[in-house]
């Protein structure tokens, strides 16, 4: 196996008996064990009159096998020793997988192995799990992305397997006479989950042949054989191609997309011809699609390259987001993009464009970043379904060298009569249905003059391939350390200016993460400048795109964002030609001009995605009205819209002249630099600043303080959703300790309560108790999402469970409380993985004033201190009512069809706020 020279793991690729490959992977940087088993079966395996079998099946095997026949004891033991776990079913692949502490793996092993060896698929829960699975598919009943799939497979090949309905639902697993789900469900079992379409993946500190022994012990017995035929149908017909498919959206969204029909490009992947056309197609920079659209003010963005692909077909999709003006000029849009596939077509592509795509992921792969556990044995375990033994990790990778012959077949494909134009759009007049989603679309056929005018189209002048990327670094380079530390330095403080700096010396990777964190109190003093402080952020990554695309396709990455006390700009990726881009960057940040024509624009986009708040799930609306209502500084999406759209060009730009006029900075310089070159960039920043920054204009996010108030239910209104509830749990205080308790309960309940809410009660697919944090506050959410019980028995069910938790946790003995509070610890003990998330990190310690950057230990601390006894007085002060048995100090929000029906909360004790705004706004704060 070619493996990276920072990869310091041990691999062991084996083959059992059966027939079952196995890759052991010894990594003893991580006390975390991990393992993944996939199976080449997935939906296209399903019988035509039993379709989404095969996700019935992933469902059934974690309920119950030989051995360990309780429906929920694996879930448990994975989530009392630290450990997630999860599984997924694509369209010819299932894959299942697992980490946990890994002084647990052995038994871990066990419990997973007997999914694939005598799984009991038992009748017992054959109904409560289609009902799980037909609240899943009603979860996503109005998600565009899911919506669109639909229309898809309605006008590809029917005689195709992509043709079927995937996720299955109540009527396609239903028992009927003679024919029951349970024994379909066994026949599948049977039929697939053999050794030979299986590969395993399998991670831990322990050496690679004391995995092996493991492997052997618990996957010999899977049973041998499997035989798959292959797919040979194709996905288009003549007739499914050079088409045209108009689809409405549930939000509104305007997107055209050009599909290109090719075959399965999987014999190409150590040249990967198709990434060129990705890099070519895709670009942002002068010459490209993007930019000539931009500038008729037509498009927003443009992606090129992905599209669904499978074991004998690959669509090539142009997906272009459109303005309200492009709507009206797709047919000029096309021409457009034909008219630059006629450029590529027109000579040989250069080979800079390769040894640019090819240096870059030779660098990736020279210097390979660590994955979690998990993550790892995911992704290996599929590699392993597509790649030779050699290439388990390099595949990804490998770019061999440019193939023109490859290119050229390829671009074959790229042509009118093979392409399929899909419009997306609410104000399309559609004549079909889609069965499943029920989907509005229509059909027709692209015009053959059309299709010829396409073919020979003139190149544009304003069209033309992108020079040399001045940012591409040959041999990156990583600096000597200059001395240890394990946390960042301040190296350079005045008054409104702090800068934290640290080398990286734990990856020893080429790369770097920049935080530049800028408070200024004009962005947050009212409704209005926080919309236009967003609006400022999307007009400026707009108006520099173009400028540094060329960065961003070099590996640097920028990014500014609106957080609740201002902006924060970072940059990151590989380090040595950061500065450079960091300069051009504040340039354009503390001297920007924005033109009218753009912010009208982007002022409308930025309204439509405010407007389409409403067509999300019936849980995210819940919570991103709790976010709103708890944080005075973070408003609803109504309220922003509300202030936004009177905004005119000249207030804007006043607004925009003065928001760097009042600021504190901070910034964090973290990675493969030595301190003088975090000077320089210190330099740099406060250059661009004027020098002008001031401790007074820190901003400090506050929280409203609900401390002995009456239970407050929020009803929202959602029309044709489904039902929906959240009860929250803010602590008063958010010391280490009162973070520890609250940690612990929602992560002991969080199990209990899916097996009562999901299976037992079947009240839905969305179920859970999480611990959500506010402004650093704890709190704990419980919460339901449901297609068919109401709101007000949603709360009824978890009030029981609130008011009977303290029982429920009785039962735990003192031997499993210490395994799940030390798996708790562990989790919080796993050391960072990259050199992003311990920036992300270190960043957050200092946004949050931690700045001895030791938070995690001390939590770890207060952690590892409580007792079960502990968690009962927690759960009895938290759950607090008055002397009347009353709730207190609980914020419960609800879905309603209508909000001024109160019929089912007048008996309630409780302040029913119709508008949280106000609510907030009048409320006593606390930071």
């Amino acid at each position: 196996m070619k493996q990276s020279p920072n990869d310091k793991k041990h691999y062991l690729p084996i083959t059992l008996d059966n027939g079952l490959k196995v890759l052991l992977i010894q990594n003893k940087e991580s006390d975390k064990a991990a393992a993944a088993l996939a199976v080449n079966a997935g939906h296209f395996d399903d019988p035509k009159d039993r379709q989404g079998l095969a996700h019935f099946v992933e469902h059934m095997l974690f309920l119950g096998t030989k051995n360990y026949p309780d429906g929920s004891e694996y879930q448990k033991f994975i989530s009392q020793h630290g450990g997630h776990n999860n599984a997924w079913t694509g369209t010819e692949h299932t894959c299942y997988f697992f980490d946990i502490h890994s002084s647990y793996l052995e038994p871990a092993l066990a419990r997973f192995a007997d999914f694939f060896i005598s799984p009991l698929l038992s009748e017992q829960f054959v109904e409560s799990e289609r009902q799980n699975i037909d609240a899943e598919f009603k979860l996503k009943l109005k998600d565009d992305i899911r919506r669109l799939y639909d229309v898809h497979k309605e006008t590809v090949n029917q005689a195709h397997p992509f043709a079927q309905f995937s996720v299955g639902n109540i009527e396609t697993l239903a028992d009927r006479p003679g024919q029951p789900a349970q024994q379909d469900i066994e026949q599948f079992f049977k039929q697939y989950y053999k050794a030979e379409l299986m590969t395993l993946a399998i991670e831990g500190p322990q050496d690679v042949q004391d995995l092996r022994k493991l492997a052997h012990q618990y996957f010999d017995s899977i049973a041998s054989g499997g035989k798959k035929v292959a797919v040979t149908t194709p996905l288009y017909l003549t007739e499914n191609l050079a088409m045209e498919i108009s689809v409405q959206p549930v939000k509104n969204d305007k997107q055209l997309i050009v599909s290109f029909a090719l075959p399965c490009i999987d014999k190409y992947y150590r040249h990967k011809p198709e990434s060129i056309l990705t890099y070519l197609l895709g670009h942002e920079g002068k010459g490209s699609i993007l930019s000539y659209l931009k500038n008729k003010q037509w498009a927003f963005g443009l992606t090129a390259g992905s599209g669904i692909n499978g074991s004998n077909f690959k669509d090539f999709n142009i997906s272009i987001s459109l303005t309200e003006a492009g709507e009206l000029h797709t047919e000029e849009i096309l021409d457009t993009i034909f008219s630059y596939i006629q450029l590529l077509k027109k000579a040989p592509i250069p080979h800079h464009f390769y040894f640019e795509k090819q240096e870059l992921a030779d660098t990736a792969f020279q210097f390979l970043e660590k994955l979690k556990p998990m993550d790892s044995v995911s992704q290996l375990v599929v590699n392993m379904q597509h790649y030779p033994i050699d290439d388990y990790i390099f595949g990804d990778y490998v770019m061999e060298g440019m193939c023109d012959k490859s290119i050229t077949e390829l671009l074959a494909f790229i042509n009118p009569e093979n392409c399929r134009v899909i419009k997306i759009g609410q104000q399309y007049r559609c004549d079909k249905v889609s069965h499943w989603y029920q989907v509005p679309y229509a059909i027709n056929n692209i015009k053959q003059k059309t299709l010829e005018k396409w073919a020979k189209i003139d190149i544009y002048e304003q069209l033309f391939l992108p020079d040399e990327n001045p940012y591409i670094v040959e041999k990156p380079k990583v600096w000597p350390h200059s001395y240890e530390s394990n946390k960042p330095a301040l190296i350079e403080t005045q008054n409104g200016l702090c800068i934290w700096y640290k080398q990286d010396t734990t990856f020893k990777v080429p790369k770097g993460y920049i935080y530049l964190g800028i408070d200024s109190p004009l962005a947050v003093s009212s409704t209005a400048n926080i919309a236009m402080t967003r609006l400022f952020a999307d007009l400026f990554t707009d108006k520099v795109i173009e400028e540094h695309y060329d960065a961003e396709l070099a590996g640097i990455h920028y990014h500014l964002y609106a957080h609740q006390g201002g902006i924060t700009l970072q940059v990151s990726g590989l380090s040595e030609k950061q500065p450079l881009l960091l300069g051009k960057l504040l340039s354009s940040l503390t001297n920007h001009s924005f033109n009218e024509e753009q912010f009208n624009l982007l002022k409308n986009q930025q309204l439509k995605q405010w407007e389409n708040a409403d067509k999300n799930k019936s849980i995210s609306q819940l919570f991103s009205t709790l976010s709103a209502f708890m944080q005075p500084h973070n408003p609803s999406s109504e309220q922003l819209k509300e202030a936004l759209a009177p905004i005119s060009f000249d207030a804007f730009n006043h607004f925009c002249h003065q928001l760097f006029e009042h600021v504190t900075l901070d910034v964090l310089i973290h990675g493969n630099w030595l301190e003088n070159h975090a000077h320089d960039i210190a330099e740099l920043i406060k250059d661009a600043f004027d020098h002008n920054f001031d401790g007074r204009n820190h901003v400090s996010c506050p929280i409203i303080d609900i401390s002995e108030q009456k239970e407050i239910i929020i009803p929202v209104e959602m029309l044709d959703h489904d039902h929906a509830a959240v009860c929250y749990y803010p602590l008063t205080e958010k010391d280490n300790d009162s973070t520890a308790l609250t940690m612990l309960t929602s992560h002991l309940l969080a199990p209990i309560f899916f097996q009562e809410m999901r299976t037992e009660k079947q009240y839905g697919y969305l179920v859970n108790v999480g611990y959500i944090p506010i402004n650093r506050y704890p709190g704990i959410a419980f919460y339901i999402q449901s297609p068919n019980t109401l709101p007000c028995q949603l709360i009824e069910a978890m009030d029981e469970f609130v008011e009977q938790a303290d029982k429920k946790i009785s039962t735990i003995s003192e031997q499993q409380w210490l395994t799940f509070k030390h798996g708790l610890a562990a989790q919080l003990k796993e050391k960072d993985t990259s050199l992003r998330t311990k920036s992300q990190r270190f960043w957050a310690a200092i946004c949050n004033k931690d700045f001895e950057f030791n938070r995690k230990q001390l939590l770890i601390e207060s952690i590892e201190k409580v007792t079960l006894a502990d968690i009962s007085s927690f759960l009895n002060e938290l759950i607090r009512c008055d002397e009347h048995h009353h709730y207190i100090e609980r914020v419960t929000l609800v879905s309603s069809d209508n909000i001024n029906d109160l019929t089912h909360w007048q008996s309630r004790v409780a302040e029913i706020v119709l508008m949280p705004q106000e609510f907030t706004q009048n409320s006593k704060r606390k930071y």
